[in-house]
């Protein structure tokens, strides 16, 4: 979880400088995987790209969990309504509404993300919370009178927990929710690069082509559905 989170540092990185004239250059060894159309380096926009989706993920999953919380802490006169919205995938309201309004820009993609994932991690958080109102602790603190400021200093530690164990699910269907909007063109505009904006960019081409820069969006792809997948080694 913790290097995840690192990459909400990216969303505050400036963009690459443009050079026009010295776009399309092949791979040298100053530049190992060539420039792309506008001059930028296309390592560097690889990674850029690919660091921005990371931290647009994590602000969407932190998003998510929060708002997950309060569905599992007070929504439980609308259990119904969250279940509908568990039927599908948040990509299936996403695509006809983005196609609707002809794309998303970051900010409201984020909010309408991090609303969808929500209800998927409602049961399990509010599995965990009917556990911990039932025990004796909690049961003490209500009757010494505690008030909320030092009940959330006590427990906010155990609360965190139990949110990062959900994470990285929120995390990965964030991601891949921007990667598909973007890719299908209908995701943030040139002014918020992405993989998905650069996969969309470089994937036609593959056929035809083929850049190296196409090619390492491609591999950059397929390490991130390896890094999150559920057997991955990789500490969350």
């Amino acid at each position: 979880m913790r290097w995840r989170l690192a990459c909400l540092a990216a969303l505050l990185l400036p963009d690459l400088v443009l050079d026009p004239f010295g776009g399309g250059l092949g791979a040298t060894l100053r530049h190992p995987l060539g420039t792309d159309d506008l001059g930028r380096d296309a390592l560097l926009r690889l990674l850029l790209a690919s660091a921005r989706s990371l931290g647009f993920a994590s602000a969407c999953a932190l998003l998510a969990l929060v708002l997950g919380l309060v569905l599992a802490w007070r929504g439980r006169r609308f259990l119904g309504v969250w279940s509908a919205f568990r039927s599908l995938p948040p990509l299936l309201f996403l695509l006809p509404l983005a196609a609707l309004l002809g794309g998303f820009s970051p900010a409201p993609l984020s909010l309408l993300l991090g609303v969808l994932i929500s209800p998927h991690l409602e049961p399990a958080l509010r599995a965990r919370l009917q556990h911990f109102q039932h025990s004796p602790a909690w049961a003490a603190e209500r009757t010494l009178g505690a008030t909320w400021p030092s009940i959330l200093r006590r427990w906010a530690p155990w609360g965190w927990q139990q949110m990062a164990a959900l994470f990285p699910s929120a995390w990965l269907s964030a991601l891949w929710g921007e990667a598909t909007l973007s890719a299908l063109g209908l995701g943030p505009g040139p002014g918020q690069d992405s993989l998905g904006r650069l996969l969309a960019e470089e994937l036609p081409r593959l056929g035809s082509d083929p850049s190296p820069l196409g090619w390492a969006a491609l591999a950059m792809v397929l390490a991130l559905a390896w890094v999150s997948a559920p057997g991955s080694s990789i500490r969350t």
